[in-house]
């Protein structure tokens, strides 16, 4: 060990000092072979805790004519989980889906009699809830489903009738669906969206909606969103032209 470098090393100090935006910092510290100290002091001005905002919670008017008139359409009159009402949709009338659409009134109402989703499950419920109106649209009703029911009776797939699928006793146990109706000015349904799942994994459906779930309870395949599908919407009807 060097001695002369041991002296001058026990001798060297060092300080050193800084400002940081509200914020203090002395550093010192004193060196030697055996002795290593150091000091610190911090000050800062912290803000003030600035709580948010929270909007009051909204609830839906269960008595709001449009609710009333959407649940009376889903249980009575879709089409899906009875027969339709023909008169309850506009002549403008839109169905989408996340498999199937969009559709006219003319080829929606044709697909409810092809399927004909009541006849094969006959004690088929949406068990509907969440219903409220959108804050944008104060035409348009939201809500959720949540499918129920045993298949004893038979699907179609054809618009004659021809081809029936048995549901075998089938148990529909479904994954909780977006819904939504838009009314016009008469209140006839101007616009259906249907089968948005909101938890796929949920029910036994395999995380599809809508009819495309009852498919998959049921035992048939249905194809995947895509050209196939596509292709397969656009084909004319039996005895009809093109689309």
């Amino acid at each position: 060990q060097n001695p002369l470098g041991s002296s001058m090393l026990s001798l060297f100090t060092a300080s050193l000092s800084f400002q940081l935006p509200s914020l203090s910092y002395q550093y010192q510290s004193q060196a030697s072979t055996s002795v290593i100290r150091c000091s610190a002091t911090v000050s800062a001005t912290i803000p003030p805790v600035v709580s948010a905002t929270i909007p009051p919670v909204e609830m839906a008017d269960a008595a709001h004519p449009l609710i009333q008139r959407a649940n009376e359409i889903l249980y009575s009159e879709s089409g899906f989980y009875s027969p339709y009402n023909e008169s309850a949709f506009s002549e403008d009338f839109v169905f989408r889906g996340p498999y199937i659409g969009p559709l006219n009134k003319q080829d929606y109402l044709s697909t409810m009699d092809t399927f004909k989703i009541h006849e094969a499950i006959p004690d088929i419920s949406p068990n509907a809830f969440g219903f409220s109106i959108d804050p944008k649209d104060p035409n348009r009703v939201w809500f959720m489903v949540r499918n129920s029911g045993t298949a004893t009776g038979e699907l179609g797939l054809d618009r004659d009738g021809k081809l029936r699928v048995p549901g075998k006793g089938a148990v529909l146990d479904g994954c909780p669906e977006t819904f939504s109706i838009i009314f016009d000015a008469d209140r006839k349904v101007k616009y259906l969206s249907v089968g948005y799942v909101a938890d796929r994994f949920e029910g036994n459906t395999n995380g599809k909606g809508a009819a495309v779930g009852i498919f998959h309870v049921i035992g048939l395949p249905f194809p995947s969103p895509g050209p196939l599908l596509k292709f397969a919407q656009w084909l004319p009807p039996p005895g009809g032209g093109l689309r």
